[in-house]
C-alpha cells in the first residue's frame, strides 16, 4: 500500500502535527445520493444499532475508516466485520528480525490482532499483492483479469460474504482514487459496490444464501487540503463528514483508538508509524453515501491513465 506517498503528500510529520483545524477541512451537512436531507447522519444510524461491513485489500487499510469502525464496535457495541481480500505480501517488512517464516503469515497474525482489538469477525483471503515498487503495479483491470480472476471467483466471494454478514452499512474506499491511487483499493471499491448490488438481488446465486439488502454504502473520500492543492485527492462530492474525535472508550477518542490499534502492524512500521504521527488529518472524515443500486462500478472498466498512483 502506498500510504508513504500519499503521508509524504501531505507534509511532514512536524508540519502535520501543527496544521490548525480550520485547515482540516469543515463540516457537510449530510445529503442523501439525490441531494436531498440526509435526516440520519451516520452517528445516529450507528447509535441505532446497526451491522458495519468493511471491505479493503490489504491488511492495515482500516487505518483509513478505523474511527468510524471503533465508534460503531466499541463505543456503541454493533457487530463488526472486516472483509480483507490479501496479505499484504507485496509489502515490506520492516520487523528488524525480519518475518518468519514469511510476509504473508505475518501480516495475517498481525490482522488478526488488530480484529480482535477492534472485537470484529474477519475473513482475511489470499488474492494476488501487487509487489513494490509502486512503479511496478499494474493497472486496476489488469490485477482483475490477470490476477484475481484467475485465483478465483473474486466477485462471487464479495457478493456471497456480504450476504452471509449482512451488514447495515459498507464502508470501503473510493473507486476512481482510493485514498492513495494504489489500484487495489480502487478494484476493491468496485467489487465492494458491485457485490452490494448483487447481494441484494434474489435473481443473483450465491450458494444458498438468500439475498440480503445493505442499508447504506459509503465511500472514505480522502480530501486533505495539500491532496487537493497537489491533485492527488479522491473525487466528490462529500455528502457527510464525521468527527472522529468523538468517543470511543472512557480513555481514548475514536480517531485515537486507530491509531494505537495500528501499533499491531509491526511489519508497516514506518507508514504506521507516520499515521500516528500525522493523526491530525485524520480528524474529520469524509464520507459519500452512494445508492449502490443504480452506481455502476464495474471491476473490469478500463483505469483512468490519469489517476495513476
Amino acid at each position: 500500500m502506498d500510504r508513504r506517498g500519499f503521508l509524504k503528500a501531505t507534509g511532514v510529520a512536524g508540519f502535520a502535527a501543527a496544521v490548525p483545524p480550520f485547515l482540516t477541512g469543515c463540516a457537510t451537512p449530510p445529503v442523501r445520493p439525490d441531494g436531498s436531507v440526509e435526516t440520519v447522519p451516520v452517528d445516529d444510524l450507528m447509535k441505532q444499532g446497526v451491522r458495519t461491513m468493511w471491505i479493503a485489500p490489504h491488511p492495515d487499510d482500516e487505518c483509513f475508516p478505523g474511527s468510524l469502525l471503533a465508534r460503531s464496535r466499541i463505543h456503541y457495541g454493533n457487530p463488526l466485520h472486516f472483509l480483507i481480500l490479501t496479505h499484504g505480501d507485496g509489502g515490506q517488512c520492516c520487523k528488524p528480525e525480519g518475518c518468519h517464516p514469511d510476509l504473508a503469515t505475518v501480516r495475517g497474525q498481525e490482522m488478526a490482532r488488530v480484529a480482535e482489538t477492534y472485537k470484529a469477525t474477519l475473513r482475511h483471503d489470499r488474492y494476488w499483492n501487487a509487489p513494490l515498487p509502486v512503479e511496478s503495479f499494474p493497472l486496476r483491470h489488469e490485477i482483475f483479469k490477470d490476477r484475481w480472476s484467475k485465483q478465483g471467483d473474486v466477485q462471487g466471494l464479495v457478493t456471497a460474504e456480504i450476504r452471509r454478514f449482512k451488514p447495515d452499512i459498507i464502508f470501503t474506499f473510493h473507486p476512481d482514487w482510493g485514498a492513495t491511487g494504489h489500484p487495489e483499493h480502487m478494484l476493491t471499491s468496485r467489487l465492494a459496490t458491485t457485490g452490494a448490488r448483487l447481494a441484494a438481488d434474489p435473481g443473483v446465486e450465491a450458494g444458498d444464501l438468500p439475498a440480503h439488502r445493505t442499508t447504506r454504502l459509503y465511500y472514505m473520500v480522502q480530501q486533505y487540503w495539500l491532496l487537493k492543492a497537489a491533485g492527488r485527492a479522491d473525487p466528490g462530492p462529500v455528502t457527510e463528514t464525521w468527527d472522529a474525535h468523538a468517543p470511543c472508550t472512557d480513555e481514548l477518542n475514536c480517531r485515537d483508538f486507530m491509531c494505537q490499534a495500528t501499533r499491531h502492524h509491526e511489519t508497516q512500521n514506518d507508514d504506521m508509524s507516520m499515521v500516528r504521527r500525522m493523526r491530525k488529518i485524520f480528524g474529520v472524515l469524509r464520507l459519500r453515501q452512494v445508492d449502490y443500486l443504480t452506481e455502476v462500478q464495474d471491476p473490469a472498466e478500463p483505469q483512468d491513465p490519469s489517476h495513476v498512483i
